[in-house]
């Protein structure tokens, strides 16, 4: 089977926490700016602005969810990491509505995956991928 692969717009990814990021420097400008007056408004957002630069450039980078033969492989936001997991280590599938629950054999730890970064289609398209590729698994043994 060819392999599933879905691409996120950067814009759906990472604009939630620009956002949380935006507030938090504006709090911090205005405590500093309480206190310390235009100098210390100033300072806060030069220190501030520097060390968003350096995380924000380390944290960016592609966005989506391959299935293939192998298996799963997603990251979603800017503060997620890239999660990779194998078809032989999946205990159980769980299609919700809006978010697909992997469970880990091992440990029972539930791995959730949200879809309300895809459409409907690319979504129902997704869990119809995932089921046939478990059946086929099943099939070969």
């Amino acid at each position: 089977m060819k392999e599933f692969y879905v691409e996120f717009p950067k814009s759906k990814s990472e604009l939630p926490a620009f956002i949380v990021l935006g507030i938090i420097v504006f709090v911090g400008f205005a405590f500093h700016y309480d206190f310390f007056g235009w100098i210390g408004g100033a300072i806060w957002l030069a220190v501030a602005g520097s060390i968003l630069g350096v995380v924000l450039s380390r944290l960016r980078g592609e966005y989506f969810i391959r299935v293939n033969e192998n298996g799963i492989e997603f990251r979603q936001h800017l503060f997620s990491k890239l999660l990779y997991i194998p078809w032989n280590y999946l205990q159980r599938i769980d299609y919700l509505e809006f978010e697909i629950n992997f469970m880990i054999k091992e440990t029972a730890q539930v791995v959730s995956f949200a879809t309300s970064g895809m459409t409907d289609e690319e979504a129902e398209a997704l869990k119809q991928y995932m089921s046939d590729m478990l059946a086929q698994r099943e099939a070969e043994g």
